[in-house]
């Protein structure tokens, strides 16, 4: 393909905000963005493209057989679960994710969660403006705030993420144990690294990182949750199957641990009925912990590096696996 003749299509473009893109893509060539979602017809508007650019839509074998001049897709992001990788291969596809660009800002996000559920700053603050000033300070044995220090942070995924993480929170004064990965062989010999239910044993806080694979979804169910303390936090930045959710409803409802927070979830945005919506002590924010300014500059320069190491038949790629 000639550089100056691509034609290229952003389908989610609203996912990733107020950020100049046409400047960077028109070079290539001819450039179209849409704000498209699951619920539409994808196919549809793939059939004169070469390149794709998207965050979250789910590209199938229906999508790559309706798209005859496709030949590379840009993720803007590290997640590609929502790829059928063995139909693009198929189609003479390559997928190409971007990685490491967002670890300061998933990071900053995990430990504001991690904070606000140990202080509640979110539902003190929603409290004093019901006007309930006095009444905090009356019961304020309902309302102390947990220092860090010396509570076990557990992490479940230890790549860039899983590692500035940790730095955080022993500079707070926690204790980090990493977790195991159950059927993944570790070669590492990392000192603090345990089997996942000793983590889940002993931590007070669990935070989630690792990726969406066989092996780790479902990982966290309700058997694993009723090993933890009750008053163990749940954190998921990873990905939100990896949580069964029906498990931490009955987990967060039933006081078997004592809250989560969340930037991930099952189904992206959550159905109206989502049970967990209506807990008090579930926290959820809209898979944003990667949107920083600085991040989505980190990434689309990489999405544009991307483009020209495939232009030069230097692009690696992801693969099915």
């Amino acid at each position: 393909m000639e550089k100056n003749k691509l034609k290229i299509i952003f389908l989610d473009r609203n996912t990733v905000g107020p950020f100049e893109l046409k400047e960077i893509f028109s070079k290539y060539g001819e450039y179209t963005e849409f704000n498209l979602t699951n619920d539409d017809d994808v196919a549809s508007y793939l059939k004169d493209y070469d390149v794709v650019i998207l965050n979250r839509i789910r590209l199938g074998k229906k999508e790559f057989e309706q798209a005859p001049h496709l030949k590379l897709v840009l993720l803007t992001g590290t997640g590609f679960n929502h790829i059928d990788l063995v139909a693009a291969k198929e189609h003479g596809v390559s997928i190409a994710n971007v990685a490491g660009y967002s670890t300061n800002s998933v990071s900053q996000l995990t430990m504001t969660f991690l904070l606000n559920e140990l202080t509640k700053v979110e539902k003190l603050s929603q409290k004093v403006k019901e006007k309930k000033w006095n009444e905090l300070s009356i019961n304020m044995d309902n309302y102390y705030h947990i220092d860090t220090e010396d509570k076990i942070l557990g992490i479940l995924g230890y790549g860039n993420i899983g590692q500035k993480v940790a730095e955080y929170a022993k500079s707070f004064g926690m204790k980090v144990m990493v977790a195991k990965i159950p059927g993944r062989e570790y070669t590492d010999n990392l000192d603090n690294r345990y089997d996942l239910d000793e983590v889940l044993e002993k931590c007070d806080v669990f935070s989630i990182h690792a990726p969406l694979t066989d092996l780790t979804k479902d990982l966290i169910n309700l058997d694993r949750m009723k090993k933890m303390k009750k008053s163990a936090i749940i954190l998921n930045l990873g990905r939100g199957p990896i949580i069964n959710e029906d498990d931490l409803y009955c987990a967060l409802k039933n006081n078997i641990i004592a809250s989560a927070a969340t930037d991930v979830m099952t189904t992206e945005p959550p159905k109206n009925d989502c049970k967990l919506l209506e807990l008090d002590n579930f926290t959820v924010t809209p898979h944003l912990a990667w949107k920083s300014q600085k991040s989505l500059e980190r990434l689309f320069a990489a999405i544009e590096n991307n483009l020209n190491l495939f232009l030069e038949n230097k692009l690696i790629g992801v693969e099915s696996r």
